[in-house]
């Protein structure tokens, strides 16, 4: 009797995602799993000059306990670098790097709706044409599509219904980190803040910190470093060079081994960030991305607020979407989060964190987070681009949809106009954590998702 109440209680957590249940921190019990007959992890140093990209494949079969075992050879100067390594610490990362809970407070949980679609990702088809696509002319079905982008877990929500959810890679119940979707928090909040006339975005970041007057960061205004169309020296296109200002920021915010040159964390790092020239031409109607933005970004909000950056988005954001379990934030030696890239949830709760978008500035506790104008600025097609999408506010918009992506797989797109959420981690084991067209084709597979929904009526609003 005593085995099968254990089974049973198993299988409720796979299905709900309930690594908590309405209380916090109670302790569910996971599951061993046996790992199938061994295959070699793709290593991307490996790969040398112009020999392709290795086939991926779905996690299913490839790591079944990459979420499980901590891999012997793991630190922290390898494991963002090292595909196989950061697979175990996006799932993880309370293991790997310093971090602190974000607490989900003492309500009930938020339970979305049922408009089980189980067969939806066959049923959307699209053509996917980005160059380097290696089946560019082919009609695709959004599961096959799906397949080449190494997901990990997948949850589809409309008009707070469950149209579709998928684990291929991971326990429904595991936090995951959010990598750059982190930075849509900070659009919350500006928002929230600029609702309440608490923030001027037009003001220079050295009228709200006073450590940065008369230096480089100092210097810019809040929408520019919102926008990313501010110039700095802190390059994030290459994470693969020790010698970089990327890898100064990563030393600086605990994601790499210390080296003894910031003692004061983050914020010491970031007084040190040296000002460009001012891009011109057709450089400077695209996006110049740099987490490094998205942190001057915080430490505004947190001296506005008056308080630390982790207890504003606790109380502001996390206690208000009747989330099932705490979330996390990776710190640096100070307590000062990575606000860019290193929160941490259960894919159910990212969905939850979703409706705020989808209502329009409305959590599901009730309590409006910013004013519905704020969608409006958001969608406003203002900032620079970056692809098809414009860059605005901490977060990209295509004139309908508010979206962020981060490294190695993770999306949210929300379309508040449809009520229609994608909630998507990944865990893409390539030096980049992904590229032009990897990157390219989960908006495409959300947006061909979405037109499905509206075009069949499916979980539509009453």
């Amino acid at each position: 009797m005593r085995t099968c109440l254990k089974f049973i209680a198993l299988a409720l957590t796979a299905i709900t995602g309930f690594g908590y249940f309405c209380g916090a921190g109670a302790h569910v019990e996971q599951p061993t799993i046996q790992p199938k007959a061994p295959s070699e992890a793709f290593r991307w140093d490996g790969i040398k000059g112009k020999q392709p990209e290795p086939t991926w494949h779905r996690f299913a079969g490839e790591f079944p306990a990459g979420m499980l075992r901590r891999p012997g050879e793991l630190t922290l100067d390898n494991w963002f670098h090292d595909g196989h390594l950061r697979t175990y610490a996006l799932l993880r990362h309370n293991d790997v790097v310093r971090s602190v809970e974000v607490h989900r407070g003492a309500g009930p949980v938020f339970m979305f709706g049922n408009a089980r679609r189980p067969r939806l990702l066959d049923e959307v088809t699209l053509r996917f044409q980005e160059p380097d696509f290696p089946q560019p002319d082919k009609a695709l079905s959004a599961r096959e599509l799906f397949d080449w982008i190494n997901a990990q877990g997948i949850l589809v929500v409309r008009s707070g219904k469950i149209v579709f959810e998928d684990y291929p890679g991971m326990d429904p119940g595991l936090r995951h980190m959010w990598m750059s979707i982190s930075k849509s928090i900070l659009n919350m909040l500006l928002g929230q803040l600029v609702s309440e006339g608490k923030l001027d975005m037009t003001k220079n970041v050295e009228h709200y910190i006073a450590d940065l007057r008369k230096k480089d960061y100092g210097s810019f205004t809040l929408q520019e470093l919102a926008d990313m169309n501010a110039d700095v020296d802190m390059n994030e296109s290459n994470y693969q060079d020790p010698k970089s200002p990327f890898w100064d920021f990563g030393r600086s915010m605990n994601w790499f081994n210390d080296d003894g040159r910031w003692p004061g964390g983050n914020k010491q790092f970031l007084t040190t960030v040296k000002r460009l020239e001012k891009a011109t031409g057709e450089k400077a109607a695209k996006v110049r991305y740099t987490s490094s933005n998205s942190q001057v970004l915080a430490w505004v909000i947190e001296n506005v607020s008056g308080r630390p950056f982790a207890e504003v988005v606790e109380d502001k954001l996390w206690k208000r979407i009747g989330a099932v379990a705490n979330a996390s934030y990776s710190v640096d030696k100070t307590g000062f989060p990575f606000a860019g890239g290193g929160f941490s949830t259960t894919l159910r709760d990212l969905a939850r964190y979703g409706t705020i978008w989808a209502n329009k500035g409305l959590a599901p506790d009730g309590t409006r987070i910013f004013e519905e104008a704020w969608i409006k600025e958001n969608t406003s097609g203002k900032g620079p681009a970056i692809g098809k999408y414009n860059y605005h506010n901490q977060s990209y918009s295509n004139g309908t949809a508010i979206v962020h992506q981060g490294h190695s797989g993770q999306i949210l797109w929300v379309n508040p106009q449809s009520g229609t959420i994608v909630a998507c981690f990944g865990s893409v084991t390539t030096p980049g954590g992904g590229n032009r067209w990897s990157r390219q084709a989960h908006l495409a597979l959300a947006e061909a998702i979405d037109q499905y929904l509206r075009d069949n009526k499916i979980a539509a609003k009453p």
